[in-house]
């Protein structure tokens, strides 16, 4: 889950400079695809819970859609930029939302011990 909140977050600082933004957002979809594609298979393999697997199937599908909306516009298309960068952190943030129910959270009294193991 990390790796997907910190790819949202590359998501989410990144603008429209110049026409290959638009080919910039394209690799970071692939990026998020491919992350949602490894977990998916790590999650079957390790016989999970399958609504996390329906979940990332779902979100994998919408940033595909997202991906091909960017690839038939041109490459200047601003408008269509945003609402894209938009609509994906949103498909992220939503997954996050999703899968942090799964995530075991500990106790903040432990954590001084973990900073001094790392």
């Amino acid at each position: 889950m990390i790796e997907i909140l910190q790819i949202k977050e590359r998501i989410a600082a990144e603008h429209y400079r110049d026409a290959n933004s638009s080919f910039e957002l394209r690799m970071m979809l692939m990026d998020v695809a491919s992350l949602l594609t490894a977990r998916q298979i790590s999650n079957l393999r390790q016989g999970r819970d399958p609504h996390v697997s329906t979940i990332l199937l779902e979100t994998f599908g919408n940033v595909k859609q997202y991906y091909f909306v960017l690839e038939k516009t041109k490459d200047v298309d601003l408008a269509c930029y945003n609402k894209t960068k938009d609509a994906v952190v949103a498909e992220l943030d939503s997954l996050c939302q999703q899968l942090k129910g799964n995530v075991f959270q500990l106790p903040e009294e432990n954590i001084p011990a973990l900073k001094i193991a790392q």
